[in-house]
């Protein structure tokens, strides 16, 4: 009778001669460490980022930095309202250290500043419009609702179907430009981090 051989005695021949790449590994752990890094800077704004970094062997720096990156970025969204606004200030205090070019920062600061404003401005916009739009159906259809129940109804707006409909397709509307235009902005960030 033939002998059987397992998965794991098939997949350690076939990886036998097959050596870890030492290089790849530190380099992988050290992006990996400045992703934690950014995410205990967003949690903490108040670390001394350079501090954090130059404790990094000096060959790890780069990646350290590189990962860093990639969750700062990662972290550059449309903001839902005001609060978000204050995600920014912490994305801007990072970028003061990542970048060399200090002049640009302030141009580029303020750009990102009212996009964001101008964004949670036309979200208000367009919910005022549509509420003022769709107020008149939403109030007939609570006041048939009374009728046939006999007591006061109140609809919410974004509970009704026809208004869900609208602010859905015209918020993804917005959202789409928004984020068409966010996302230039962050190749733009990308290409001066990258020149450092």
């Amino acid at each position: 009778m033939a002998y059987i051989k397992s998965a794991l005695e098939i997949a350690l021949e076939k990886t036998e001669g097959i050596k870890g790449d030492k290089t790849a590994l530190r380099i992988a752990s050290a992006k990996e460490e400045g992703k934690k890094l950014a995410s205990a800077f967003f949690s903490d704004p108040t670390i001394d980022l350079q501090k954090k970094f130059a404790s990094y062997p000096k060959e790890e720096q780069p990646f350290v930095r590189e990962g860093f990156k990639q969750i700062l970025l990662s972290n550059l969204v449309l903001p839902r309202d005001d609060r978000d606004l204050t995600r920014l200030d912490a994305i801007v205090k990072a970028l003061e250290i990542l970048l060399p070019d200090k002049g640009n920062l302030k141009v580029l600061k303020s750009q990102i500043q009212q996009f964001f404003k101008h964004c949670l401005e036309d979200r208000k916009r367009l919910t005022e419009a549509l509420n003022k739009q769709l107020g008149p159906l939403i109030r007939q259809k609570e006041q048939e609702l009374s009728q046939k129940l006999g007591r006061p109804v109140r609809i919410d707006p974004y509970s009704d179907p026809d208004f869900a409909k609208a602010y859905n397709q015209h918020m993804g509307n917005l959202e789409d430009r928004y984020n068409q235009a966010l996302g230039e902005l962050k190749e733009q960030l990308q290409e001066m981090l990258n020149h450092k």
